[in-house]
């Protein structure tokens, strides 16, 4: 049974789901704001976004958070949410479960304490209801955790599926091909008209049977202009265009907001490309 979410205060609803994929420079941050009004933030970004993401927050919010999960525990998706968790708020947070220590992370459990935030561990097969028919899926992280890869901290990324009407959206994480042979093998089923693409476009990842798994009409990739680690690659973003999907970029088109009523489908970015279709 999925669990449900306390509300910390009344509910707006909207009658759509709404996904800000924010621009955070090289790093991933993404708001769903839920049918009911419900918030919940995967990943924080960078500390060195935290006063573009915290102005984000603020205008897009009202009220605590009521829901942060991390994806995994790498500076550029956790640096920034010490400071959501200071200045926003939030009901509960949902950690990765590999450990990676470091100063961001460190500060981040010492806010969570400082504000009595509920922190919860992240399960593969845990459902969270986010209200209006809105539920959201942990599809990852690996049971039983992947060992001896490239970088274990990635291939254990929390991967969720969020599912409104028609409409599913998969976020990736820094999932690598490890992570997405046994996702794959897992059986749970990937497809998705959204996918928030993972690790930033890597060439180590969003592999040619993944894709077709998911299947996704939109792919959003979030990544820093002219950053050092070459993200997106070429491969990938070939291999995105032989999949069909269609591309958006933070760091070519900064933030990129997807709604839907479960059906139809809006996309827009801050930079003003537009696409409306259907869920599949």
């Amino acid at each position: 049974m999925a669990a449900t979410l306390a509300a910390p205060r009344p509910a707006r609803a909207t009658g759509t789901l709404r996904l800000d994929f924010i621009d955070v420079g090289q790093g991933d941050a993404a708001l769903v704001t839920s049918p009911t009004g419900k918030t919940m933030l995967i990943d924080g970004g960078p500390r060195t976004s935290s006063g573009a993401r915290l102005a984000f927050l603020t205008k897009h919010t009202h009220g605590p958070l009521d829901l942060i999960l991390l994806t995994h525990r790498h500076e550029d998706h956790l640096g920034g949410l010490a400071a959501a968790v200071n200045q926003i708020g939030a009901g509960q947070f949902i950690d990765a479960p590999v450990p990676h220590p470091g100063t961001a992370y460190a500060a981040l459990l010492r806010a969570l304490e400082a504000h009595g935030v509920a922190v919860r561990q992240a399960t593969r097969g845990r459902q969270i209801d986010l209200g209006g028919g809105a539920i959201l899926t942990l599809v990852g992280p690996p049971d039983p955790p992947i060992v001896g890869s490239r970088s274990d901290v990635n291939a254990n990324s929390v991967v969720a599926r969020l599912t409104y009407g028609k409409f599913a959206v998969l976020f990736a994480g820094d999932a690598e091909a490890p992570t997405e042979a046994w996702l794959l093998a897992s059986g749970d089923d990937l497809g998705a008209a959204v996918l928030k693409v993972p690790h930033h476009g890597s060439r180590y990842a969003s592999g040619v049977r993944f894709l077709r798994a998911v299947h996704a009409r939109i792919a959003i990739i979030s990544a820093g202009a002219g950053n050092s680690y070459g993200h997106p690659a070429a491969q990938t973003l070939e291999r995105l265009a032989r999949s069909g999907a269609a591309v958006y970029r933070t760091d070519t088109e900064g933030d990129v907001t997807v709604e839907t009523d479960g059906d139809e489908i809006q996309v827009q970015t801050a930079r003003g490309r537009q696409q409306t279709l259907q869920a599949p």
